[in-house]
């Protein structure tokens, strides 16, 4: 309900996002840009209480927002992206996430949790 609720607000998806975590009281942990890929530009994930995560994905045109629920079985792909999102700006800037944000979104392709190609 949230993510339908702010999917046609005219705001960012970064605020989009965060509003979606606000709403369903789970806790944003991260939001990347995903460089190299046909069909989405950004994901971001929020954490429930109920051991799921949320999952939203902005396909390249910047219309559609995809998004699914998933289990801890993913917790080995989210937490490097997790772990780069709460580094200061300087150190993000010297760290490359680009392979660990296309494994991220590969894992969730081969699952068939999103079909984003």
């Amino acid at each position: 309900m949230a993510v339908e609720s702010v999917r046609a607000l005219p705001i960012s998806f970064t605020e989009k996002a965060e509003k979606i975590a606000t709403m369903s009281r789970g806790a944003l942990l991260f939001d990347v840009r995903i460089d190299g890929d046909a069909a989405i530009q950004r994901v971001a994930a929020i954490r429930y209480p109920s051991d799921q995560t949320g999952v939203l994905a902005l396909e390249k045109q910047g219309l559609v927002t995809r998004h699914c629920l998933i289990n801890g079985a993913f917790s080995s792909f989210i937490g490097p992206l997790e772990a780069w999102t709460s580094q200061p700006l300087s150190t993000q800037a010297k760290t490359d996430i680009v392979g660990h944000a296309s494994l991220f979104i590969g894992a969730l392709r081969n699952a068939g949790y999103m079909r984003l190609s």
